[in-house]
């Protein structure tokens, strides 16, 4: 029986595999750029609109009117979830950040459809971290063997020791059975060498006994951690008839976007630091904050499980030659996989991309095998997300109840302490 190689099919026009035909300079990567680079620019849009707007109302209507882009309450993750949970008490919608709303429900949905199409094809932080692992991955093949190889793995070594101290800690927060103020406590200096060693850990144990896929999946806990955290506190605990009082009686909802817009304007030292780490290791590590931190990334991947459209290898024209794997941005073994089930996967079409044999590698409608080229895909991603978006203009669910001379009125009185928060802890007013 012969053997069937990529070889054979290079040098062989009469192959029973055929090769995939490159028929233009479109590929699926560069179509994807093009929906990234269009979301990214709306993003930035959307975020100097709110500025000036904010601008507006802090000079109390002397510069120029700008109007509030309701999409600013994309960046208010916690609104979104205690929206979610608001909409499922009640069957009503956040007044105050309907749009924050309406945005997280049609991610999750996208996502039940079709994987975490949304991270690869729409997200402006996937973007910015394509864009940095990808310079990344040039500024490696520049660099010795062993250079590139810490280069990528530190990021994961640290983050997986790290993992190691605060995923112990939030179970127990969620059990109740330590709180915030335990960590002031006398007692904790006990703990501080068990967290020294579980950084130290993963840069010194051997691979027989620390396999890089449990390194990684350590490391992945911290996103499922976060996840657990605001699913127990919001969506568990809070109900929704307190919920839907703090919308209506706590003064920082109504200016939970501007302060957020203020937090990134006057970063503190700490915060600046934070960010400079994630974005240094997002450099040398692919997809590190999609990968290890983002709690949607979390969310929607479990979601996306259930999704029907897969990426599917015929293993019958496979030449086994591993580019597939390679190519993945989230280091799926898609060779090995007749499906790829994996929560992991971002619909990127990177892989089917990669695949030199043609039907070897696609994504498929699982239940009727048919195949959905990239650009359909696409414009089933993108085209629910922006039809969620404008079903939410007509029915009156976009815009919120605040007016422009309210806002007006708050922002001259921002530093009151009625406009703070201390752990998820809101000041009512009557």
């Amino acid at each position: 029986m012969a053997v069937i190689t990529e070889d054979s099919i290079q040098k062989t026009g009469e192959s029973p595999v055929s090769k995939k035909k490159k028929s233009s300079w479109i590929t699926s990567l560069r179509f994807r750029w093009f929906s990234q680079i269009s979301f990214f620019i709306l993003t930035i849009y959307v975020g100097w609109s709110f500025y000036l707007f904010v601008r507006y109302c802090e000079s109390g209507g002397v510069t120029a009117f700008v109007a509030r882009p309701p999409g600013v309450e994309a960046f208010l993750p916690i609104g979104a979830f205690m929206g979610l949970k608001y909409f499922l008490g009640t069957g009503a919608v956040d007044p105050l950040h309907p749009a924050g709303f309406i945005i997280f429900a049609s991610i999750l949905v996208t996502s039940f459809l079709f994987q975490r199409g949304f991270c690869s094809w729409i997200c402006p932080v996937g973007t910015m971290s394509e864009w940095a692992w990808r310079f990344g991955d040039w500024v490696k093949s520049k660099c010795g063997r062993g250079v590139s190889y810490w280069l990528e793995k530190f990021p994961v070594k640290l983050t997986c020791g790290l993992s190691m101290i605060t995923t112990p800690i939030v179970a127990l927060m969620l059990l109740n059975m330590i709180t915030f103020a335990s960590f002031k406590s006398p007692g904790m200096k006990f703990i501080f060498p068990l967290m020294i060693a579980a950084i130290i850990i993963p840069f010194v144990l051997p691979r027989k006994i620390w396999p890089v896929r449990v390194e990684d999946a350590i490391a992945r806990a911290w996103k499922y951690t976060l996840l657990a955290f605001f699913t127990v506190n919001i969506v568990i605990k809070m109900s929704a008839a307190q919920i839907g009082m703090i919308f209506e009686k706590a003064p920082y909802m109504k200016v939970a976007d501007i302060k957020m817009m203020h937090f990134f304007l006057n970063l503190s030292m700490l915060a600046i630091i934070i960010l400079s780490v994630i974005f240094v290791f997002s450099i040398f590590n692919k997809n590190y904050w999609c990968r290890y931190f983002c709690p949607y990334g979390a969310l929607i991947g479990v979601l996306g499980w259930a999704s029907p459209t897969r990426i599917v290898r015929n293993k019958k024209t496979c030449v086994d030659c591993s580019k597939c794997t390679v190519a993945c941005p989230v280091h799926i073994e898609v060779e090995k996989k007749n499906i790829v089930y994996d929560v992991e996967c971002l619909g990127c079409y990177d892989c089917v991309d990669s695949c030199p044999v043609s039907g070897a590698l696609d994504m498929k409608l699982l239940g009727f095998g048919k195949k959905i080229h990239y650009a359909v895909y696409a414009g089933l991603v993108v085209g629910l997300f922006v039809v969620f978006m404008n079903t939410a203009r007509f029915t009156g669910y976009w815009h919120n109840n605040v007016s422009v001379q309210e806002y007006t009125e708050l922002v001259q009185d921002l530093d009151n302490p009625r406009f703070k928060h201390q752990q998820g802890k809101f000041e009512i007013e009557e």
